[in-house]
């Protein structure tokens, strides 16, 4: 028998007695701390071939969206958030997982079956248009009114088997590549024909159940009354898609007098997002008590909200701080479109406000700040700032038209000298009707009017709110 190697000095202890526990040297990866001496690594980005670069731009495989604006990755099938863009979004993030180094993209119909199985697992708790089955079993596609087989239910219930199914009929439903479902009418118009029997899953389409109608009240005595701001006029349009929304206002004067006015667009529908509203409002409302900073609050409600985001989902805000007396506007965009500034008697008399910075839940506190750019304005007597959610200019009708932005401008001088709240009224009065009354997604429209100044002797608007006062 050969005799033992000796132990290590240190690696032995001696019969009987207690070896003190010594703490285990830090891990070398990420989040340990670099050794004496070492220098810390940075985050390598790797430069994109300019095949990678021209796929992005020309291939189909790699523009898919998903409905609430990400990006699937063709690489991995992951869903990116792409609030700014897509191909912003797709070139980091294809820059920092480096997987088009040795992966083959996914073939363009499985990236499309993915998208899908996204889009559904956020709108089938909220969409009953995407819950109505046949007697037999078979599930009627709410895009193009046609039954289809072999969607299976496990014990009545819509799985994980039964969304994969779905998706992978949408994938190759042409009406479905629109992203419009058919409106109210029409499909229960079809199910009629169809002989579609009354089920759990069948409810009447646009039919609110007793909870989610007492969601909308709840979220409805959530929003605020519009103030009186002597020399000021508001007005405010608000029609949710699905009884609750996901878009959302709020006005709030701050402790240094000025008034904070923000408008915010959930991504996604329904109870989910209007959850996410409810958190909003009440976070917003919290911050305000302790700060007179809109850029400091918006930097902390991004950290405070960020957690109760679900992945992938996030918050479109523009945000103005109003100066009553000077008249002085400070606008900051958080991932939210540019509002539009009507001004009749100057040089130019329409213009956008707002310099584009990140959505709320993207990135923590110093990344978020420091994508956040205020732009100041000074409003003048007889301004008119408009405001909205995508809902208005992304409203499609039958023939697959979104309203645009052309027959918004067109519908703003059209309405121009009408009362300001009659004005987003008939605006949105005029979207619906574009989509023959069947909006798929929450409607706003938010305006801000600086009164004109009456003629001296004369009775005009500001001697009539003095008269109301």
């Amino acid at each position: 028998m050969k005799p033992r190697k000796p132990l290590p000095p240190g690696r032995y202890t001696p019969p009987g007695s207690r070896r003190q526990s010594q703490p285990a040297p830090p891990r070398r990866g990420y989040g340990a701390p670099p050794a004496p001496g070492q220098a810390k690594l940075k985050q390598i980005k790797r430069p994109l071939t300019t095949d990678v670069l021209r796929r992005l731009e020309t291939d189909p495989a790699f523009q898919v969206m998903t409905g609430d604006q990400q990006w699937i990755d063709p690489y991995s099938g992951q869903a990116v958030p792409a609030a700014q863009g897509r191909l912003e979004a797709a070139r980091a993030h294809l820059q920092e997982t480096g997987a088009w180094r040795d992966r083959e993209p996914l073939p363009h119909n499985q990236i499309e079956v993915i998208r899908w199985r996204f889009d559904l697992m956020r709108l089938l708790p909220v969409e009953p248009r995407l819950r109505i089955f046949g007697r037999d079993g078979r599930w009627l596609n709410p895009f193009n009114g046609e039954l289809v087989a072999d969607i299976v239910r496990e014990e009545g219930k819509i799985t994980s088997h039964t969304i994969t199914g779905m998706a992978k009929a949408l994938s190759i439903c042409e009406q479905a590549s629109s992203g419009r479902l058919l409106d109210s009418m029409t499909l229960s118009s079809r199910i009629q024909s169809l002989g579609i029997a009354g089920r759990p899953d069948s409810q009447a389409p646009g039919a609110l159940s007793v909870d989610m109608a007492k969601a909308r009240n709840v979220q409805q005595n959530m929003l605020v009354d519009l103030p009186v701001i002597e020399g000021y006029e508001l007005a405010v349009h608000f029609t949710p898609q699905a009884g609750v929304s996901g878009d959302f206002y709020e006005i709030i004067t701050l402790k240094n007098g000025h008034v904070m006015f923000v408008i915010g667009d959930v991504s996604g529908h329904g109870m989910q997002a209007a959850l996410v509203v409810a958190t909003a409002l009440k976070t917003l409302r919290f911050l305000a008590r302790t700060t007179s900073n809109m850029g400091n609050l918006l930097v902390q409600f991004n950290d405070e909200i960020r957690p109760d985001l679900l992945p992938g989902q996030f918050i479109t805000i523009f945000a103005a701080e109003l100066d009553p007396v000077t008249g002085s506007l400070s606008c900051i965009r958080a991932g939210h479109h540019a509002a539009l500034l009507i001004r009749l008697d100057g040089d130019t008399v329409l213009s956008k406000v707002g310099s584009q910075g990140m959505a709320i839940g993207l990135a923590a506190g110093p990344i978020f700040a420091g994508s956040m750019h205020t732009e100041l304005i000074h409003l003048q007597p007889g301004d008119v700032l408009v405001q909205y959610t995508d809902g208005l200019t992304e409203a499609m009708s039958a023939q697959t038209e979104e309203f645009g932005e052309v027959r918004l401008y067109r519908a703003l001088f059209e309405h121009i000298d009408k009362p300001l709240q009659q004005m987003v009224d008939d605006i949105a009065g005029e979207v619906t009707r574009h989509v023959n009354g069947a909006l798929d997604d929450d409607l706003t429209i938010f305006a801000l009017s600086m009164l004109p100044v009456p003629d001296e002797g004369s009775s005009g608007e500001w001697d009539q709110m003095e008269q109301k006062a």
